[in-house]
């Protein structure tokens, strides 16, 4: 019984294994030829430019042309019942807040966010946290609230502070030894490729439904490690017996040579 559970969670973890792979593979993709399937001959036109091959109709544009910083600052006591996250709260690679605190739960100056805001974490960027904000809150002074304007989608932002040279960019940005922390200064700088909004959107849905499939399969894992812990709290405690359980099984088989009477 035991045995038949854990290999669901292996084929599971190995399902949601490669789901990553495929969206670090799709990202790519997407960030440089856009919204046209893979293997796909008619790409648009595509020009050179300082940050390599992009479609001819897209602009490189820096950062901070596109976006602002917002750094309003609240004290805990008076955010009333406002969520709070922190860089604990945020898986590394998910654009989605899946874990929050409160704000009476922690002291000394916050940053304020508005839903639509993206949270990205400046201590070790090499961890790969951004967030898109669902709803208002305050968060860590770690997190740098960006807010997305002038023609940038909130939603193809946040992907886009989760591809492989922009993360790259961070790290090679940072200072400090012991707690390396990039900053808005140096993150602005950085260029960018821009779509045209229309396309942006649809980049962001194909990636919303990879994200949307491993969400689906770890929620699955979730299930499955719960079932494990029961059943071996159920066997080991005798709340279970497993000899009843074979038993039942051998009473309900049929019989390989039935009573001809």
């Amino acid at each position: 019984m035991l045995r038949t559970v854990q290999r669901a969670k292996e084929a599971t973890d190995g399902v949601i294994a490669a789901l990553k792979e495929l969206k670090k593979s799709l990202m790519q993709h997407l960030f440089t030829y856009g919204p046209v399937p893979v293997g796909a001959k008619n790409f648009s036109p595509q020009r050179e430019t300082e940050i390599g091959p992009i479609p001819a109709h897209w602009r490189v544009v820096r950062l901070g042309e596109v976006a602002a910083l917002s750094t309003k600052a609240v004290e805990p006591a008076n955010a009333g019942e406002k969520r709070y996250i922190g860089l604990e709260h945020i898986e590394p690679g998910d654009i989605r807040i899946r874990h929050w605190g409160k704000a009476n739960d922690v002291r000394s100056l916050k940053t304020t966010f508005q839903q639509g805001d993206v949270l990205y974490g400046k201590l070790r960027p090499y961890l790969d946290k951004a967030v898109l904000a669902e709803w208002d809150g305050i968060c860590s002074t770690d997190i740098l609230v960006i807010k997305a304007q002038n023609g940038l989608s909130p939603e193809f932002l946040a992907y886009l502070l989760h591809t492989f040279r922009f993360i790259e960019y961070t790290v090679s940005t940072t200072t400090g030894v012991n707690h390396p922390r990039t900053s808005w200064k140096a993150l602005q700088k950085f260029s960018i490729s821009l779509p045209p909004l229309s396309e942006q959107h649809e980049i962001a849905r194909m990636l919303q439904a990879v994200d949307a499939k491993i969400a689906a399969e770890q929620a699955r894992r979730a299930a499955l490690e719960d079932l494990f812990k029961t059943l071996l709290h159920q066997l080991m405690t005798g709340k279970i017996r497993v000899p009843d359980i074979v038993g039942a099984r051998r009473r309900r088989a049929p019989t390989m040579f039935p009573n001809p009477e």
